[in-house]
């Protein structure tokens, strides 16, 4: 949340459509009475990312030539 600048609700929907989706996993855990999410990508969302930066390369390298 701190990172993104985004409130706790926000995170949550973006977090529950990239599951959805299949691009992460998350993990739940209380630590220190406070509970705490770890998410990772999925080979999927490793591939879905890699091809979007790839898109938007193509678009920022074609700009960069006219």
């Amino acid at each position: 949340m701190e990172q993104l600048d985004v409130s706790a609700s926000v995170l949550s929907k973006h977090v529950t459509v990239l599951m959805d989706a299949g691009y992460i996993e998350q993990r739940k855990a209380v630590r220190d009475t406070r509970q705490r999410v770890w998410l990772k990508l999925t080979r999927e969302g490793h591939e879905a990312c890699r091809t979007h930066l790839d898109a938007l390369r193509a678009i920022v390298g074609s700009w960069r030539d006219e």
